[in-house]
């Protein structure tokens, strides 16, 4: 049939495959996902498919003419539903069939899957693998994107520290990348290969553990700082700590990502057919890898938050410094922000803005806090800060003409 499509998904990828790269296209773009969409060739299949011929040659062609990939979010994963994507036989492994009836633009669920090119299980299952190895390989990509970022802004001193802690990371980093070569080189992974990789996942885990740790003493620090004096010195130092330990974070998920890409691949030559559920047990490792992140980072983001509405509560005092703060704790956010990103996960963080002097003023709230710490500075240093604060705030009353609320009851 025309303009007909076959669609794969392990839930959190899609694979569309048609005749002709264009069809694929057309009902991509009518699903929003075209933009999102990735190349994936022939070369793209799982050692499932390769070990084959008869299998690897019914679908390569079409793979190769017309395949494109797109990482689902959970908004898209359900718009894929209309087309009844159902269970395919192959656990964890969805398909359909869709077609068009006239316009290009009204995509239909079809009935039939004769002369389907991938409905076989053994196909699928194949799929499946090299879908979860193509969006592996992405992740890796990415977070080696950021990875960059990160070290450029680690002075050296830092970096050297950083180095000497990771020391056994580097190397299994290394040993991976060995392996990874081999892969490429020889197409698949044989066992000494991967008898060199023995005891690396729980070896990457012990390092990325104490890089949780590390970050979740930063974070019970900066809840101590209470004084916004205090907290202006110390979030430059914690800053830095932050995208040092970050940085380790990201070595590690990639490190992890690319052992469950050659792990597929052992499996593939020595037990094609338990290459399916290694790869749903790979899948859901990962998913509580990320549920473990999202809690070690979201305790440290909350700090941030705190941190960043105690400086603006104490705009007044503090106008000169308040900015710097407020960035500080924003590209921290940022960062940790854009490691979400990379590993596919939706997160709305606003950015957080200084409080303007201006507006401070007229808020009694911004005063009691001003002379507060005022006071509280005056009985602790002998500091005169209190005609310091009346006589900045009249200046800047007489200078603009603004004036004070009244107190309510008062």
């Amino acid at each position: 049939m025309p303009g007909e499509v076959e669609l794969i998904s392990d839930g959190e990828n899609l694979l569309v495959i048609g005749d002709d790269r264009r069809t694929v296209e057309q009902f991509l773009r009518a699903r929003g996902l075209l933009g999102k969409a990735r190349e994936f060739t022939s070369q793209s299949l799982g050692p499932v498919l390769r070990s084959s011929a008869e299998i690897f040659s019914t679908v390569s062609e079409s793979v190769a003419n017309s395949g494109l990939w797109v990482k689902l979010t959970p908004e898209s994963a359900e718009d894929m539903k209309e087309f009844g994507l159902t269970d395919s036989g192959v656990p964890g492994v969805a398909y359909a069939v869709a077609g068009t009836r006239g316009s290009i633009k009204k995509w239909l669920r079809i009935d039939t899957t004769a002369g389907a090119k991938v409905a076989n299980p053994a196909i699928l299952s194949g799929v499946a693998g090299a879908l979860s190895q193509a969006a592996r390989q992405q992740e890796a990509a990415q977070l080696r994107q950021l990875l960059e970022t990160i070290d450029q802004k680690l002075d050296q001193i830092l970096r050297g520290q950083r180095d000497e802690i990771l020391g056994d990371l580097a190397g299994i980093e290394g040993e991976i990348h060995a392996a990874l070569l081999d892969r490429e080189i020889e197409g698949t992974i044989d066992a000494h290969t991967w008898s060199n990789l023995s005891g690396v996942s729980l070896e990457i885990r012990k390092v990325r553990s104490k890089a949780f740790l590390k970050l979740g003493g930063i974070a019970d620090d900066l809840a101590q700082h209470k004084c916004i004096g205090d907290l202006n010195g110390r979030l430059p130092e914690a800053k830095r700590e932050v995208q040092q330990w970050l940085g380790v974070i990201v070595r590690c998920t990639t490190a992890l990502d690319e052992l469950a890409v050659l792990e597929l691949d052992y499996y593939a030559a020595i037990e094609p057919k338990r290459v399916n559920t290694r790869r749903l047990s790979l899948d859901a490792s990962r998913q509580d890898d990320q549920v473990k992140l999202h809690e070690g980072l979201s305790v440290l983001m909350q700090r941030m938050d705190a941190a960043a509405e105690l400086a603006n509560q104490n705009a007044i005092l503090h106008a000169k410094g308040l900015p710097a703060v407020i960035r500080s704790i924003d590209d921290t956010r940022s960062l940790i922000k854009r490691f979400y990103e990379a590993l596919s996960i939706e997160v709305d963080w606003d950015s957080v803005d200084p409080t303007q002097w201006r507006i401070a003023i007229r808020e009694w709230q911004q005063w009691k806090n001003a002379l507060a710490e005022a006071g509280s500075e005056a009985w602790d240093k002998g500091k005169p800060v209190f005609a310091a604060v009346a006589f900045s705030a009249l200046g800047a009353l007489m200078k603009d003409k603004i004036k004070l609320p009244l107190k309510h009851g008062g």
